[in-house]
């Protein structure tokens, strides 16, 4: 998946002026069901197999359905807003179906589901609130999963909105059955993943896919394990956590790089001289100092 910078921009914008125009300024206030009443669009739940949610739009009154299945409050409300999302954004559609796969970034290609999640994203964690939140902590998916209960979101919800305000040098990585299938970067992480890979064996993730427990907390692992570059030293490690979604045969994890894990040989080429000075600038929290 790709998302289109654009649409996003414009999907943010829109849950923005929905909640400003609501004077919604508290995680708590922020019913769903609600607010798509403001918008013409009655929440139903059942009478839908098969999918997630479903938009009927109509002149009047538009219908979001939501499958009766969906026992997790995040889970539902996330459905809920990504359908309000098709309504505000999307007019030329008059009918959505969306299943489960739909309502997760890392699983769909359509523009018109990512950028329907953008906006769910945006409207249940609004920058506002959910950026200066991120400032301060030390990363790790604990953390999301306590802002994930803050906003009643899931957790993968939450860490998709984690990545974009994350202070630190960090990536998010969806991997399915054994393969790299999703990642996300902060815009100095610096380094490549390549999509599609089997798991390195020494990865953490790895793990989940052959039957065993994953650690609770941020681990350390090689950084070879999951960049790649000539340029990374193959003694230097980073951080790892990773989380099992077995519904879908899946792991989060979240990556974080707290030092430097470059290689320098003096003399071997200029790219070694370039790329020291360059590192010199980058700075391990965009929000506090930089690295001297």
């Amino acid at each position: 998946m790709a998302f289109d910078p654009i649409r996003e921009r414009t999907a943010e914008r829109r849950a923005d002026l929905l909640l400003s125009e609501l004077q919604i300024t508290d995680p708590v206030d922020i019913d769903i069901e609600a607010i798509a009443m403001t918008r013409s669009a009655l929440v139903i739940d059942g009478g839908l197999s098969g999918a997630e949610a479903r938009l009927t739009r109509s002149p009047k009154i538009s219908f979001i359905r939501v499958n009766a299945g969906i026992r997790e409050p995040g889970r539902r409300r996330f459905a809920i807003a990504h359908e309000l999302g098709h309504l505000l954004l999307q007019e030329y559609s008059q009918f959505a179906l969306c299943t489960d796969k739909d309502l997760v970034p890392f699983y769909t290609n359509s523009p018109d589901e990512l950028e329907a999640s953008v906006f769910a994203g945006a409207l249940l964690m609004p920058a506002k609130m959910f950026e200066p939140l991120c400032r301060t902590a030390t990363p790790s998916l604990g953390y999301v999963a306590q802002q994930a209960e803050r906003f009643q979101v899931t957790i993968t919800a939450a860490a998709m909105r984690y990545i974009q305000f994350c202070p630190h040098r960090c990536c998010l990585v969806a991997s399915t059955g054994g393969k790299i299938r999703y990642h996300r970067k902060t815009d100095d992480f610096g380094y490549f993943i390549a999509p599609r890979e089997n798991l390195s064996p020494a990865t953490y993730a790895a793990d989940f896919f052959k039957g065993e427990r994953l650690p609770a907390k941020m681990q350390e692992v090689k950084a070879t394990a999951w960049l790649e570059g000539k340029r990374i030293d193959s003694s230097k490690m980073i951080w790892e956590e990773s989380i099992a979604m077995p519904s879908y045969d899946s792991v989060l994890t979240l990556l974080w790089i707290d030092k430097d894990i470059d290689r320098y040989v003096t003399g071997e080429d200029e790219y070694d001289a370039e790329q020291q000075e360059s590192d010199r600038g980058w700075s391990w929290n965009r929000y506090g100092k930089k690295r001297t």
